[in-house]
Protein backbone atom coordinates (compact mmCIF):
# COMPACT_ATOMS: atom_id res chain seq x y z
CA UNK A 1 0.00 0.00 0.00
CA UNK A 2 1.63 3.29 -0.84
CA UNK A 3 2.45 5.89 1.85
CA UNK A 4 -0.35 8.35 1.68
CA UNK A 5 1.09 11.99 2.56
CA UNK A 6 -0.53 13.71 5.57
CA UNK A 7 0.04 17.31 6.25
CA UNK A 8 -0.01 18.79 9.85
CA UNK A 9 -1.15 22.24 9.95
CA UNK A 10 -1.88 23.93 13.77
CA UNK A 11 -4.37 26.94 13.31
CA UNK A 12 -2.71 30.46 14.42
CA UNK A 13 -4.17 31.35 18.30
CA UNK A 14 -6.31 34.51 17.02
CA UNK A 15 -9.46 36.36 18.00
CA UNK A 16 -8.97 38.32 15.45
CA UNK A 17 -6.84 38.88 11.78
CA UNK A 18 -4.02 40.91 11.43
CA UNK A 19 -4.61 42.10 8.42
CA UNK A 20 -7.79 44.32 9.11
CA UNK A 21 -6.27 47.91 10.11
CA UNK A 22 -8.90 49.86 11.70
CA UNK A 23 -12.20 47.14 11.94
CA UNK A 24 -15.34 49.31 12.61
CA UNK A 25 -17.83 48.49 15.47
CA UNK A 26 -21.12 46.82 14.89
CA UNK A 27 -24.31 46.36 17.04
CA UNK A 28 -26.19 43.86 17.90
CA UNK A 29 -29.46 43.39 15.86
CA UNK A 30 -32.00 40.97 17.31
CA UNK A 31 -33.44 38.99 15.14
CA UNK A 32 -37.63 38.28 15.03
CA UNK A 33 -39.34 34.72 16.77
CA UNK A 34 -40.79 32.94 13.73
CA UNK A 35 -42.25 29.34 15.44
CA UNK A 36 -41.67 26.81 17.94
CA UNK A 37 -39.88 23.16 16.14
CA UNK A 38 -40.83 20.49 18.64
CA UNK A 39 -38.95 19.36 21.42
CA UNK A 40 -35.11 19.62 21.36
CA UNK A 41 -34.99 15.73 21.15
CA UNK A 42 -36.80 15.61 18.45
CA UNK A 43 -35.26 17.96 15.97
CA UNK A 44 -32.24 16.95 14.03
CA UNK A 45 -31.94 20.24 11.89
CA UNK A 46 -33.54 22.65 8.96
CA UNK A 47 -32.81 23.49 5.39
CA UNK A 48 -34.06 26.72 3.15
CA UNK A 49 -36.72 25.29 0.24
CA UNK A 50 -37.58 27.66 -2.15
CA UNK A 51 -40.26 29.83 0.33
CA UNK A 52 -40.14 27.28 3.21
CA UNK A 53 -38.11 26.29 5.95
CA UNK A 54 -38.08 22.83 5.86
CA UNK A 55 -37.86 21.00 9.51
CA UNK A 56 -36.49 17.21 9.79
CA UNK A 57 -35.79 14.70 12.87
CA UNK A 58 -37.51 12.01 14.63
CA UNK A 59 -40.66 11.67 16.50
CA UNK A 60 -40.10 9.32 19.73
CA UNK A 61 -42.58 6.60 20.53
CA UNK A 62 -43.42 4.37 22.93
CA UNK A 63 -42.55 2.13 20.37
CA UNK A 64 -39.49 3.74 19.06
CA UNK A 65 -38.75 6.92 16.92
CA UNK A 66 -40.33 7.89 13.62
CA UNK A 67 -38.60 9.69 10.86
CA UNK A 68 -40.09 12.79 9.65
CA UNK A 69 -39.87 16.42 7.85
CA UNK A 70 -42.53 19.37 7.74
CA UNK A 71 -42.52 22.92 6.26
CA UNK A 72 -43.49 26.24 7.71
CA UNK A 73 -43.48 29.19 5.72
CA UNK A 74 -41.84 32.54 7.22
CA UNK A 75 -44.37 33.42 9.17
CA UNK A 76 -44.60 29.94 11.08
CA UNK A 77 -47.18 28.71 9.18
CA UNK A 78 -47.58 24.67 8.45
CA UNK A 79 -47.44 23.48 4.78
CA UNK A 80 -46.75 20.11 4.86
CA UNK A 81 -45.72 17.09 6.96
CA UNK A 82 -44.80 13.71 5.95
CA UNK A 83 -43.77 10.75 7.71
CA UNK A 84 -40.15 8.86 6.04
CA UNK A 85 -41.06 5.22 6.39
CA UNK A 86 -38.77 2.68 6.00
CA UNK A 87 -38.40 0.08 8.22
CA UNK A 88 -39.90 -0.88 12.03
CA UNK A 89 -37.63 2.34 13.31
CA UNK A 90 -36.18 5.43 11.47
CA UNK A 91 -34.22 8.35 12.50
CA UNK A 92 -33.75 11.32 10.30
CA UNK A 93 -30.41 12.86 11.45
CA UNK A 94 -28.73 14.58 8.43
CA UNK A 95 -30.46 16.67 4.91
CA UNK A 96 -29.32 18.61 2.05
CA UNK A 97 -31.13 20.55 -1.15
CA UNK A 98 -30.41 20.51 -4.42
CA UNK A 99 -30.46 23.07 -7.23
CA UNK A 100 -34.17 22.52 -7.88
CA UNK A 101 -35.21 22.81 -4.30
CA UNK A 102 -35.66 19.19 -3.68
CA UNK A 103 -34.84 18.16 -0.40
CA UNK A 104 -32.20 15.19 0.34
CA UNK A 105 -32.61 13.68 3.88
CA UNK A 106 -30.20 10.85 5.45
CA UNK A 107 -30.78 8.92 8.46
CA UNK A 108 -30.95 5.26 9.92
CA UNK A 109 -32.89 2.41 10.52
CA UNK A 110 -33.95 -0.90 11.69
CA UNK A 111 -36.47 -3.34 9.82
CA UNK A 112 -37.51 -4.53 12.73
CA UNK A 113 -38.34 -3.67 16.42
CA UNK A 114 -35.92 -4.06 19.07
CA UNK A 115 -36.62 -6.36 21.82
CA UNK A 116 -34.50 -3.47 24.28
CA UNK A 117 -35.36 -0.67 24.26
CA UNK A 118 -33.14 1.05 27.28
CA UNK A 119 -31.56 2.90 24.47
CA UNK A 120 -34.43 3.81 22.05
CA UNK A 121 -33.38 7.68 21.50
CA UNK A 122 -30.85 8.41 19.24
CA UNK A 123 -30.38 12.52 19.94
CA UNK A 124 -29.51 13.65 15.95
CA UNK A 125 -27.47 16.30 16.70
CA UNK A 126 -23.87 14.92 17.57
CA UNK A 127 -21.00 17.43 19.15
CA UNK A 128 -17.88 14.76 20.07
CA UNK A 129 -16.30 16.92 21.84
CA UNK A 130 -18.63 18.32 24.22
CA UNK A 131 -17.74 15.71 26.89
CA UNK A 132 -13.68 14.87 26.32
CA UNK A 133 -13.92 12.20 27.97
CA UNK A 134 -16.28 10.10 26.08
CA UNK A 135 -14.95 9.00 23.15
CA UNK A 136 -17.25 6.12 22.49
CA UNK A 137 -20.00 7.47 20.63
CA UNK A 138 -22.91 4.93 21.48
CA UNK A 139 -25.06 3.57 18.31
CA UNK A 140 -28.07 1.56 18.84
CA UNK A 141 -27.41 -1.88 16.99
CA UNK A 142 -30.62 -2.56 15.69
CA UNK A 143 -29.85 0.59 13.57
CA UNK A 144 -27.66 -0.94 10.80
CA UNK A 145 -29.69 0.49 7.69
CA UNK A 146 -28.79 3.55 6.20
CA UNK A 147 -31.66 5.04 4.55
CA UNK A 148 -31.83 8.13 1.92
CA UNK A 149 -35.37 10.36 0.82
CA UNK A 150 -35.30 13.16 -2.18
CA UNK A 151 -38.73 14.80 -1.38
CA UNK A 152 -40.23 17.47 -3.53
CA UNK A 153 -40.08 21.47 -2.42
CA UNK A 154 -44.09 20.69 -2.09
CA UNK A 155 -43.44 17.49 0.61
CA UNK A 156 -43.84 14.51 -1.72
CA UNK A 157 -41.33 12.02 -1.78
CA UNK A 158 -40.18 11.16 -5.01
CA UNK A 159 -37.65 8.78 -4.34
CA UNK A 160 -35.88 6.70 -1.87
CA UNK A 161 -33.20 3.71 -0.91
CA UNK A 162 -31.58 2.02 1.52
CA UNK A 163 -28.00 0.56 1.82
CA UNK A 164 -27.61 -2.56 4.15
CA UNK A 165 -24.77 -2.16 6.59
CA UNK A 166 -22.81 -4.78 8.44
CA UNK A 167 -23.05 -2.43 11.64
CA UNK A 168 -24.74 0.23 13.14
CA UNK A 169 -24.33 3.81 11.76
CA UNK A 170 -25.18 7.10 12.46
CA UNK A 171 -25.31 9.48 9.35
CA UNK A 172 -23.86 13.31 10.51
CA UNK A 173 -24.06 15.15 6.67
CA UNK A 174 -25.00 14.46 3.33
CA UNK A 175 -23.80 16.42 -0.10
CA UNK A 176 -25.65 16.00 -3.55
CA UNK A 177 -24.83 17.44 -6.65
CA UNK A 178 -25.84 16.60 -10.57
CA UNK A 179 -23.65 13.28 -10.15
CA UNK A 180 -24.10 11.89 -6.87
CA UNK A 181 -24.52 12.21 -3.43
CA UNK A 182 -21.98 11.55 -0.32
CA UNK A 183 -22.89 10.78 3.33
CA UNK A 184 -20.62 11.11 6.28
CA UNK A 185 -21.17 9.64 10.03
CA UNK A 186 -19.41 7.05 12.26
CA UNK A 187 -19.86 3.41 12.95
CA UNK A 188 -18.89 1.54 16.01
CA UNK A 189 -17.05 -1.46 14.87
CA UNK A 190 -15.82 -3.75 18.29
CA UNK A 191 -15.22 -0.85 21.01
CA UNK A 192 -14.34 2.05 18.91
CA UNK A 193 -15.51 5.06 17.15
CA UNK A 194 -14.57 4.95 13.25
CA UNK A 195 -15.44 7.36 10.65
CA UNK A 196 -17.56 5.95 7.08
CA UNK A 197 -17.88 7.85 3.85
CA UNK A 198 -20.89 6.36 1.29
CA UNK A 199 -20.90 7.76 -2.23
CA UNK A 200 -23.85 7.28 -3.70
CA UNK A 201 -25.54 7.24 -7.35
CA UNK A 202 -28.98 10.40 -7.69
CA UNK A 203 -30.06 6.40 -8.43
CA UNK A 204 -28.88 4.57 -5.43
CA UNK A 205 -26.05 2.56 -6.00
CA UNK A 206 -23.34 3.23 -3.38
CA UNK A 207 -19.74 2.24 -3.90
CA UNK A 208 -17.86 0.40 -1.18
CA UNK A 209 -18.00 2.36 2.33
CA UNK A 210 -14.37 3.86 3.13
CA UNK A 211 -13.46 4.23 6.55
CA UNK A 212 -11.86 6.65 8.53
CA UNK A 213 -9.92 5.83 11.39
CA UNK A 214 -9.88 2.61 13.32
CA UNK A 215 -10.96 3.62 17.09
CA UNK A 216 -11.97 6.73 18.13
CA UNK A 217 -12.61 8.77 14.74
CA UNK A 218 -15.70 11.09 14.07
CA UNK A 219 -16.59 12.79 10.77
CA UNK A 220 -19.17 15.52 11.26
CA UNK A 221 -19.38 17.17 7.61
CA UNK A 222 -19.03 16.01 3.97
CA UNK A 223 -18.49 18.42 0.37
CA UNK A 224 -18.01 17.48 -2.63
CA UNK A 225 -15.88 18.87 -5.10
CA UNK A 226 -15.98 19.91 -8.51
CA UNK A 227 -13.90 17.14 -9.60
CA UNK A 228 -15.75 14.12 -7.82
CA UNK A 229 -14.19 13.69 -4.67
CA UNK A 230 -15.15 14.55 -1.42
CA UNK A 231 -13.45 17.00 1.87
CA UNK A 232 -14.93 15.56 4.94
CA UNK A 233 -14.08 16.75 8.37
CA UNK A 234 -14.58 15.24 11.71
CA UNK A 235 -12.04 14.92 14.65
CA UNK A 236 -9.73 12.46 15.66
CA UNK A 237 -8.12 11.23 19.01
CA UNK A 238 -5.77 8.57 16.97
CA UNK A 239 -2.86 8.18 15.19
CA UNK A 240 -4.25 8.54 10.98
CA UNK A 241 -1.48 8.03 7.98
CA UNK A 242 1.37 7.60 9.98
CA UNK A 243 0.71 11.21 11.75
CA UNK A 244 0.37 11.26 15.61
CA UNK A 245 -2.14 13.40 17.40
CA UNK A 246 -0.85 16.43 18.56
CA UNK A 247 -3.24 17.91 20.80
CA UNK A 248 -5.52 16.12 23.22
CA UNK A 249 -8.01 15.60 20.47
CA UNK A 250 -7.41 16.95 16.88
CA UNK A 251 -9.88 18.61 14.34
CA UNK A 252 -9.04 16.27 11.04
CA UNK A 253 -9.82 17.94 7.17
CA UNK A 254 -9.24 14.91 4.50
CA UNK A 255 -9.82 15.21 1.29
CA UNK A 256 -10.75 12.08 -0.52
CA UNK A 257 -10.23 11.45 -4.73
CA UNK A 258 -12.78 10.50 -6.67
CA UNK A 259 -11.19 6.92 -7.42
CA UNK A 260 -11.84 6.99 -3.17
CA UNK A 261 -8.43 7.10 -2.16
CA UNK A 262 -7.80 9.13 0.60
CA UNK A 263 -5.69 12.17 -1.08
CA UNK A 264 -4.82 14.55 2.09
CA UNK A 265 -5.12 15.11 5.81
CA UNK A 266 -4.74 17.99 7.83
CA UNK A 267 -5.33 17.62 11.73
CA UNK A 268 -5.95 21.19 13.17
CA UNK A 269 -4.48 20.75 16.77
CA UNK A 270 -3.77 23.24 20.04
CA UNK A 271 -1.73 22.02 22.81
CA UNK A 272 -3.50 20.14 25.69
CA UNK A 273 -6.71 20.64 23.77
CA UNK A 274 -10.10 19.17 22.33
CA UNK A 275 -10.84 19.97 18.83
CA UNK A 276 -13.42 19.68 16.46
CA UNK A 277 -14.50 20.64 13.21
CA UNK A 278 -18.14 20.23 12.42
CA UNK A 279 -19.96 23.19 10.98
CA UNK A 280 -18.81 22.68 7.65
CA UNK A 281 -20.14 24.84 3.78
CA UNK A 282 -19.53 24.19 0.40
CA UNK A 283 -17.07 26.99 0.60
CA UNK A 284 -14.54 25.58 3.05
CA UNK A 285 -15.94 27.66 5.81
CA UNK A 286 -15.52 25.53 8.45
CA UNK A 287 -16.65 26.03 12.23
CA UNK A 288 -15.98 23.70 15.72
CA UNK A 289 -14.73 23.63 19.36
CA UNK A 290 -11.77 24.26 21.34
CA UNK A 291 -11.45 23.34 24.76
CA UNK A 292 -8.45 23.63 26.85
CA UNK A 293 -8.93 23.08 30.52
CA UNK A 294 -12.25 24.89 31.40
CA UNK A 295 -11.72 27.62 28.16
CA UNK A 296 -14.60 26.83 25.78
CA UNK A 297 -14.19 29.01 22.36
CA UNK A 298 -15.77 28.62 18.92
CA UNK A 299 -13.20 28.49 16.10
CA UNK A 300 -14.13 29.64 12.29
CA UNK A 301 -11.53 29.23 9.38
CA UNK A 302 -12.03 30.46 6.07
CA UNK A 303 -9.71 27.90 3.97
CA UNK A 304 -9.16 27.84 0.11
CA UNK A 305 -9.50 25.11 -2.49
CA UNK A 306 -6.08 23.96 -1.40
CA UNK A 307 -6.97 24.52 2.01
CA UNK A 308 -5.17 27.50 3.05
CA UNK A 309 -6.19 29.34 6.17
CA UNK A 310 -6.80 32.95 4.75
CA UNK A 311 -8.77 34.31 7.77
CA UNK A 312 -9.72 32.40 11.37
CA UNK A 313 -11.41 33.51 14.48
CA UNK A 314 -11.90 32.45 17.92
CA UNK A 315 -14.47 33.83 20.37
CA UNK A 316 -15.41 32.49 23.78
CA UNK A 317 -18.66 30.67 23.75
CA UNK A 318 -20.40 27.05 25.11
CA UNK A 319 -18.13 25.56 21.80
CA UNK A 320 -20.28 23.72 19.02
CA UNK A 321 -20.94 26.65 16.11
CA UNK A 322 -22.95 26.47 12.77
CA UNK A 323 -22.23 28.20 9.34
CA UNK A 324 -23.60 29.55 6.42
CA UNK A 325 -22.92 30.65 3.25
CA UNK A 326 -24.73 34.32 2.73
CA UNK A 327 -24.81 36.28 0.01
CA UNK A 328 -21.68 38.07 -2.24
CA UNK A 329 -19.31 35.58 -0.95
CA UNK A 330 -20.32 36.54 2.55
CA UNK A 331 -20.44 33.85 5.33
CA UNK A 332 -22.57 32.95 8.53
CA UNK A 333 -21.68 31.65 11.81
CA UNK A 334 -24.18 30.75 15.08
CA UNK A 335 -22.68 30.02 18.21
CA UNK A 336 -23.80 30.53 21.78
CA UNK A 337 -21.38 33.54 22.67
CA UNK A 338 -20.50 33.78 26.86
CA UNK A 339 -18.38 37.24 26.84
CA UNK A 340 -17.66 40.50 25.29
CA UNK A 341 -16.34 40.20 21.50
CA UNK A 342 -13.91 43.42 20.49
CA UNK A 343 -16.12 45.45 18.18
CA UNK A 344 -19.42 44.46 19.01
CA UNK A 345 -20.82 47.35 20.37
CA UNK A 346 -22.32 46.82 23.90
CA UNK A 347 -22.28 43.03 23.39
CA UNK A 348 -21.63 41.24 26.87
CA UNK A 349 -23.61 38.49 27.96
CA UNK A 350 -24.77 37.47 31.36
CA UNK A 351 -25.16 34.08 30.12
CA UNK A 352 -25.00 32.12 26.89
CA UNK A 353 -26.50 33.62 24.58
CA UNK A 354 -26.87 32.54 20.67
CA UNK A 355 -25.43 35.05 18.18
CA UNK A 356 -24.91 35.04 14.18
CA UNK A 357 -21.32 37.04 13.31
CA UNK A 358 -21.50 37.91 9.57
CA UNK A 359 -18.63 37.85 7.27
CA UNK A 360 -17.39 39.77 4.55
CA UNK A 361 -15.78 38.05 1.51
CA UNK A 362 -12.69 39.35 3.02
CA UNK A 363 -13.64 38.11 6.62
CA UNK A 364 -14.25 41.36 8.15
CA UNK A 365 -17.28 41.60 10.52
CA UNK A 366 -20.16 43.03 8.75
CA UNK A 367 -22.67 42.60 11.14
CA UNK A 368 -23.82 40.74 14.34
CA UNK A 369 -27.06 39.47 15.56
CA UNK A 370 -28.86 37.92 18.67
CA UNK A 371 -31.48 35.26 18.84
CA UNK A 372 -31.45 36.39 22.73
CA UNK A 373 -34.63 33.64 23.53
CA UNK A 374 -31.36 30.65 22.70
CA UNK A 375 -28.75 29.20 24.82
CA UNK A 376 -27.75 26.65 22.71
CA UNK A 377 -27.34 26.92 18.76
CA UNK A 378 -28.96 23.82 16.37
CA UNK A 379 -28.70 25.42 12.84
CA UNK A 380 -28.33 28.29 10.81
CA UNK A 381 -29.21 29.02 7.13
CA UNK A 382 -29.47 31.44 4.39
CA UNK A 383 -31.41 31.99 1.16
CA UNK A 384 -32.48 34.74 -1.42
CA UNK A 385 -36.01 33.96 -0.73
CA UNK A 386 -36.12 33.82 3.33
CA UNK A 387 -32.78 35.35 3.93
CA UNK A 388 -30.88 34.24 7.73
CA UNK A 389 -32.92 31.88 9.59
CA UNK A 390 -31.61 30.08 12.61
CA UNK A 391 -32.99 27.36 15.39
CA UNK A 392 -31.80 26.95 18.94
CA UNK A 393 -32.95 25.56 22.06
CA UNK A 394 -34.19 27.72 25.31
CA UNK A 395 -35.43 25.24 27.79
CA UNK A 396 -36.20 21.85 25.89
CA UNK A 397 -37.62 23.68 23.04
CA UNK A 398 -36.36 24.54 19.63
CA UNK A 399 -37.00 27.63 18.46
CA UNK A 400 -36.94 28.84 14.92
CA UNK A 401 -35.27 32.97 14.03
CA UNK A 402 -34.90 35.04 10.78
CA UNK A 403 -33.44 38.22 10.49
CA UNK A 404 -36.53 40.41 9.63
CA UNK A 405 -35.15 42.08 6.63
CA UNK A 406 -38.41 42.83 4.53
Amino acid sequence: MKKLLAVLFVLPLLVMPTSFAAPKKISVTSMKFIADAGMNNDFAGLVLSQNNIVIFGSSSEQSGSTAFARAIDRVGNQQWKILLDAGAEEIATAATTDTSGNIWIAGSFSPTVPQVFESATVTPALNPDEVINESVQVIREDLDFVGVWKVSPQGEVLTSFNLKMDYPALITSIAVDKDGLSLAGLTNIGKGSVGVLLNCSIAGVCSTPIFIGTKDTTLDGVVRTVDGGQVIIGSSSEMILDKRVQGLRDGIIVGVAKTGKISKVIRSSAPKASRNWSGTTRTYFFGGEVITGQKIESAVTKFSNTFVPTWTYRFTSTGPVFNAVGPSKSHYSFFASTTAITNILGWNPKRATGLVIAFDSKGALMGAYSASALTQPRAVAYSKDLGLVVAGVSGETVSIFHLNSR
